[in-house]
């Protein structure tokens, strides 16, 4: 592996509106970006990796994962959503349950090297199995050159009494709150299944507790009606009312059922979203409106969300985001393609708390980037980069990924400056 001094390339997105600079270049001191410039580079910058054929842009980040779920890659196809995913007895949660540790661990490790190459070096995954699920995805993570965010969740599932659940009424144990210390001491947050895990009083501690120790927390939300349905039948409210009066999360997932009322709720909260079309599509579940949400002004990620039925491929959920959103609007226009590719980047790292490190190629951040081969078939001639990212380029058109300057997927060459 190479550490870079400058990379100089053919385009270069740079900034926080991914301006175009052809050509251009980066140049990366201790892991970090120093400076990004069109042009030559100057000579002082160090030695240069050559990327003159490429395109540079910023690595992606994948907000909402399940990689143990590579496991199972496509048992269950085309069965319905609610005995596949649903815990504690939908078919993933059997299969997990059934699998080993060391079995599991090698395919977490496998979905991170696919990651990589897919130019991915910052992702947050939903961790079944308790405390540990969380470490098990740390120690598959240590040695490889990704940031792996780990949400964890209770051990059981519900995580209180039925007829607590069914009263709304109850708080969590003093052994619930000693389990959510141990999963924010080893992993980086909470993520609930769903608001129907736990009444109204176990929500607003659950939040608390997560907050006081500067955890991340999400929860899944109106993915399908049967989030609202059951939430309602117990606590008379859907589940989104309930997770923004009395979870308030760093961020939600999916809402692929979410109500206009709901969508304005969560605006006027502040609540941030992770969409994941793809796996929505897939299990027949609809299109997540993430169109009606950026219009909202909310902050919007994309994910690729469970391996079992969707490869962890950023560029594939940008092509089928681009696509399906503009059949069911019947409108071309909208979203441009800054704000998708903004989707699979900044914004995920801005939800994620990781606003200052990761997400663009800006001065100070750490320097995750990729370089696309501009001379592919299937690529070649780009005349709007940003729009090629987002709707055509595809894994075989990376050429490197970089993470914290160093080159941990292809090659770039040194070569002469500009």
């Amino acid at each position: 592996m190479e550490q870079a001094g400058v990379v100089a390339a053919g385009m270069v997105l740079a900034g926080r509106e991914f301006e175009v600079l052809a050509p251009g270049w980066v140049a990366i001191q201790d892991g970090r970006i120093v400076e990004v410039g069109s042009g030559r580079p100057p000579d002082q910058a160090g030695p240069v990796l050559d990327a003159r054929h490429g395109l540079l842009t910023p690595a992606f980040v994948n907000a909402h994962t399940h990689v143990s779920d590579a496991v199972m890659k496509d048992r269950g196809f085309g069965q319905p959503f609610w005995e596949l995913v649903m815990p504690p007895d939908g078919l993933r949660h059997r299969v997990l349950r059934e699998t080993t540790p060391l079995v599991l661990r090698e395919a977490v490790r496998d979905t991170l090297r696919h990651m990589v190459s897919c130019g991915t070096t910052a992702f947050a995954d939903f961790r079944e199995g308790g405390l540990a699920g969380v470490r098990l995805l740390k120690e598959a993570a240590v040695d490889q050159p990704i940031h792996a965010l780990a949400l964890g969740r209770f051990q059981r599932s519900p995580a209180q009494p039925a007829g607590a659940l069914e009263r709304n009424e109850g708080a969590l144990s003093a052994e619930d709150l000693a389990e959510i210390d141990a999963l924010l001491e080893a992993g980086d947050g909470f993520g609930l299944p769903s608001a129907n895990e736990v009444t109204d009083e176990g929500l607003w501690q659950l939040g608390a507790r997560v907050r006081l120790r500067d955890g991340l927390l999400a929860v899944h939300a109106a993915e399908a009606p049967g989030y609202r349905d059951r939430s309602l039948s117990r606590t008379g409210r859907g589940d989104v009312d309930r997770i923004a009066e009395h979870l308030r999360p760093n961020f939600v997932v999916h809402l692929t059922d979410a109500t206009e009322t709901e969508l304005d709720r969560l605006a006027a909260a502040g609540i941030p979203v992770v969409v994941c079309p793809r796996i929505q599509g897939v299990m027949g579940l609809g299109v997540p409106r993430f169109d009606r949400m950026l219009e909202r002004g909310m902050l919007v990620a994309l994910g690729t969300d469970n391996v079992m039925l969707a490869s962890p491929d950023p560029l594939r959920e940008l092509e089928y985001s681009s696509r399906v959103i503009r059949a069911v609007r019947k409108d071309a226009s909208s979203p441009s393609a800054r704000e998708l590719l903004k989707m699979a980047t900044v914004n995920g790292a801005r939800l994620l708390g990781r606003d200052s490190d990761l997400g663009l190629l800006e001065k100070g951040r750490l320097a995750d980037m990729i370089v696309f081969n501009l001379g592919t078939l299937n690529l070649r001639p780009v005349h709007d980069p940003v729009a090629s990212l987002v709707s055509r380029a595809e894994a075989g058109d990376i050429q490197a990924v970089l993470h914290a300057g160093l080159v941990v997927h292809g090659v770039l060459e040194v070569g002469a400056r500009l």
